[in-house]
């Protein structure tokens, strides 16, 4: 019973060992190892939030909608880029977005991981009721704002990915922060406008919302929202690390059931060779007297 124990805890660490690698792309997340060629999409985003004709005097704001599965939302503002993000497992998205003073005409596009481009949204309309923007010494304001030429930047686990931003407008010098979406923050300094470079290693694979916010001296601030997708499998739904629930691929399964199993089978076995031992040493005084 000790052999046949042994052999089972045997059985179920090899086949720990042997767990096939997680599914990729995981829902929430994406790993890109390789590229296929296939249509663009044909469906495109619905911007739910905020309604057509609103109004705001607070930056930035929150963009949410309908997406088809799969892709990355790209939201431009008056033909400008704004921010970007990836499309959830529940086909919907999300996103803070920085805006023009004044009207702005929000436009949600959609691309797949190829980089091919979707239909437009329909377009919603929204007023920045944005504060002055008055430069020391000058009579007109020029307002602080962001701009970048890659909204989905690809790169590999355990390799720095380096991300450039624009500064354009405001008063320097500026505070640029960088919260890199996997709980890690930059925070830079910058003397004058123009493009600001930064880069972050990520240690495991998926899609990572990056949130770019940039304040002038005056205390103007300016924001933008983009993508970083690290490149690779990541860990199945479900999996767990340590807590008892399950494993991930390649690591021991705790079986302890069969362990706790072991540990009564050694007690019985021990106490059955004591027994057998008592009985022994009675009879061997039973045959001298």
């Amino acid at each position: 019973m000790l052999l046949l124990s042994g052999l089972m805890l045997f059985g179920v660490t090899l086949s720990a060992e042997a767990a096939p690698p997680a599914v990729n792309p995981q829902s929430g997340s994406i790993g890109l190892t390789g590229e296929v060629p296939g249509p663009a999409p044909s469906t495109s985003a619905v911007i739910l939030s905020p309604a057509n004709g609103s109004s705001t005097s607070t930056i930035p704001i929150t963009v949410s909608g309908t997406c088809p599965s799969g892709t990355f939302v790209e939201i431009n503002k008056n033909s400008v880029f704004a921010g970007a993000t990836a499309c959830d497992s529940n086909d919907t998205f999300s996103l803070l977005v920085d805006l023009f003073a004044g009207s702005d005409s929000l436009v949600a596009q959609v691309a797949d991981p190829l980089g091919q481009l979707g239909p437009d949204s329909a377009p919603v309309s929204v007023y920045y009721n944005a504060p002055s923007f008055n430069l020391p010494g000058s009579t007109t304001g020029k307002q602080l704002f962001l701009q970048t030429d890659t909204s989905v930047l690809a790169g590999d686990p355990n390799q720095p990915i380096q991300r450039t931003i624009s500064i354009v407008g405001g008063v320097p010098p500026f505070a640029v922060s960088f919260d890199w979406g996997d709980g890690a923050t930059s925070l830079l300094s910058q003397a004058e406008d123009g493009p600001v470079v930064a880069s972050h290693t990520y240690t495991r694979a998926g899609t990572y919302d990056v949130i770019v916010r940039v304040t002038d001296s005056l205390g103007n601030s300016a924001f933008m929202q983009v993508v970083t997708v690290v490149n690779g499998p990541v860990p199945a739904l479900g999996a767990t690390n340590g807590n008892g629930l399950g494993s991930l691929p390649g690591e021991l399964v705790t079986a302890w059931p069969l362990y706790l199993l072991a540990l009564v089978m050694v007690f019985f076995f021990w106490m059955g060779e004591k027994r057998g031992a008592y009985k022994l040493r009675r009879n061997l005084m039973s045959q001298a007297n």
